[in-house]
């Protein structure tokens, strides 16, 4: 049986897109479903206090004496743990990387105790005294992945009646972008001025409530807890958005055909702190080989604790292929007096392509932008040793589509196959989805992937034909098929496929989908499923280079490769004598580089931008394929 979850979403701009072929999304429930292999790649760290604000009180979870573990009444027995007790349940995530995390942590481990309803808290033993303080913020560490439980922080003056306190009466916590990431809420409403306080986090997933599959989630894990001074000056950009729709989808590559006449750009700004900003303005600056004009946005006053959207459109008619950076920045009356100026900006970028067409922006974010993977693949869902992935493609001109790059998680396994089509945004949106009206009824061939394939990280598949599209949306699909079994011995070596998902931009809910054909309904019944806001952004790319092609299946063995990353000069080894093709290939697909080698050779890589570059060695019968990292 499959299990599913609801996704936190950073960031929701807009739902759908503005095209009228569309169904309403509102008809499907923006859920995903829950993968037994989601690692997350990142090095997010929590910010430090800093500027006018105080640590009042704080805990690292040391002392397991300094907490009171307990259950809601008339709730299962389920537990938290306080310790270095690692998350161990069926689908297990990583321990919390906080910054005391050696000497200890509290741990709701949801899916190894399992019982359907939990309803846990861990509490603060003695109560801390705020008395004088009119502003009062609670920070602490966290680490927790969603599948249908709920994370609350309480707040009691007198150790028994608790407040729940902002949205909807309860603070949300169900963040799982980053390890750890860092959690701040003003409790200055409840606590400030306060001889005794009272603190407890509580976590909450019941069958009852959250139907199926709940009081089994994954984990949700605490530490560095902290009482501070709420700082009279803090505004914090929360994020910047750069949208070639003008409906939140933030493609990492746009072919310039696709192009629209303007580019909406965009932030929000918080004033986090207990005083008044006046004069707020937002700029977003460009760089890139065509001049793009500044955007200054006027925000004006922004009153304490609340915040503020930008939403601007810039010309950008006749752009030039090539990379594009966008630095949003904030400026106040107050902001020399801000408590962290580390949160007053953002960047984005994107890249004009000639034939690529991609949401994600693998290997190609901005400097100083966390990139945020994990993989999805076969053995990701109970029952499902074949699912389809999808994106969706909004064109603003005919496009005429040869086959499609995607990009494969280092989970994969040769053997596992891979077959690409084009679907129309009404089939699949509509109830029941229709997944095999396939545009112009072109699905390609299957395509076994090889362990060169594996190493280089990607794989272009040809669509058998020219596919010309229309105006609208569509989406981009992958049907990946593998033997949906994980582990080692023999669950190690069997032919699996995974896909990279970039989490670094959100996106709006139907931009990446997933399709299920088995599944099990709130009754119980079985049936496939089409979930829509599964990914961010799966690396499945359109590509209307007519030279695309695939690879060729057997790998040319003994080949070798380095230093890998290099500044420029790279070495290819050979075990096999005779002349050998070299090939240096961009993301594009496009070949910058030839040579012809008949042994161990050094190229000079030094004259291609910096980037992945992908480098095939052939002998003419068979090939290989290397990743090469150029800085």
């Amino acid at each position: 049986m499959s299990k599913f979850y609801v996704p936190a979403l950073a960031l929701a701009l807009v739902g759908s897109s503005a095209f009228g072929q569309l169904a309403d999304p509102n008809n499907r429930a923006t859920i995903a479903k829950k993968s037994r292999y989601m690692p997350r790649i990142t090095d997010a760290r929590p910010t430090a206090v800093g500027g006018d604000r105080d640590i009042i009180w704080s805990d690292d979870f040391s002392n397991a004496n300094n907490w009171v573990l307990g259950t809601v009444a008339g709730a299962s027995a389920d537990s938290w743990v306080i310790g270095t007790t690692e998350p161990s349940g069926a689908f297990a995530i990583d321990p919390i990387a906080s910054t005391t995390a050696a000497n200890g942590y509290a741990l709701f481990d949801s899916d190894l105790l399992c019982s359907g309803n939990q309803q846990a808290f861990v509490q603060m033993a003695n109560p801390v005294d705020l008395s004088g303080y009119p502003g009062v913020v609670l920070e602490f560490e966290q680490f927790f992945r969603r599948f249908r439980g709920d994370c609350f922080v309480d707040v009691s003056v007198d150790g028994t009646n608790w407040n729940e306190v902002e949205v909807n009466d309860a603070v949300e916590v169900n963040d799982d972008t980053g390890n750890p990431n860092t959690a701040q809420i003003n409790l200055s409403a409840f606590a400030a001025n306060q001889a005794q306080v009272w603190i407890r986090f509580r976590y909450f997933s019941t069958v009852a409530v959250h139907g199926p599959g709940g009081g089994c989630d994954y984990a949700w894990m605490v530490d560095d807890v902290a009482f501070t001074t709420l700082p009279d000056y803090e505004l914090q950009m929360n994020y910047g958005y750069v949208s070639s729709t003008g409906a939140g989808e933030e493609y990492g590559r746009i072919p310039a055909s696709q192009l629209p006449g303007t580019l909406n750009v965009g932030a929000e700004v918080f004033n986090f702190g207990g005083q008044e900003q006046t004069n707020v303005v937002v700029t977003s600056t460009f760089s890139g080989p065509t001049a793009i004009s500044e955007v200054v946005s006027n925000v004006g006053s922004l009153a304490a604790q609340t915040a503020f959207v930008t939403d601007d459109d810039v010309n950008i008619t006749g752009l030039a292929v090539g990379e594009y950076v966008v630095n949003h920045t904030m400026t106040s009356d107050q902001l020399a007096l801000d408590a962290d100026v580390t949160n007053n900006t953002r960047v984005r970028n994107f890249e004009v392509t000639e034939t690529l067409y991609s949401v994600d922006k693998i290997d190609g974010h901005a400097e100083g932008v966390t990139e945020v993977l994990q993989q999805v693949g076969t053995p990701s869902f109970t029952d499902n040793p074949e699912i389809l992935l999808m994106n969706m493609y909004i064109l603003n001109t005919s496009m005429t589509v040869y086959g499609m790059e995607i990009g494969l998680g280092p989970a994969s396994r040769a053997g596992g196959t891979i077959a690409i089509s084009l679907l129309d945004t009404v089939d699949v949106l509509s109830t029941p989805s229709v997944i095999n009206n396939w545009i112009d009824g072109v699905e390609s061939e299957e395509y076994t992937i090889t362990a060169a394939d594996v190493t280089a990280g990607f794989v272009t598949i040809e669509l058998g034909q020219a596919i010309t599209l229309t105006p609208g949306a569509y989406y981009a699909c992958a049907r990946i098929a593998g033997s949906g079994t994980t582990g080692t011995g023999a669950a190690g070596t069997d032919a699996e496929v995974y896909i990279l998902d970039d989490l670094t931009v959100a996106q709006p809910g139907l931009t990446s989908a997933l399709y299920i054909p088995v599944d099990f309904n709130e009754d119980g019944t079985e049936g496939p499923h089409f979930y829509g806001g599964n990914g961010t952004a799966w690396a499945i790319r359109l590509s209307s280079n007519p030279n695309i092609g695939v690879r060729e299946n057997e790998e040319l063995a003994g080949v070798g490769m380095f230093p890998n990353p290099t500044k420029g000069l790279v070495t290819i080894s050979l075990l096999e004598t005779g002349r050998h093709d070299v090939e240096v290939i961009n993301t594009l697909g496009e070949v910058v580089m030839i040579n012809t080698i008949t042994g161990t050779t050094t190229m000079d890589l030094g004259t291609l931008a910096k980037g992945v570059y992908s480098v095939r060695v052939s002998n003419g019968a068979k090939t290989t394929v290397r990743s090469v990292v150029l800085n």
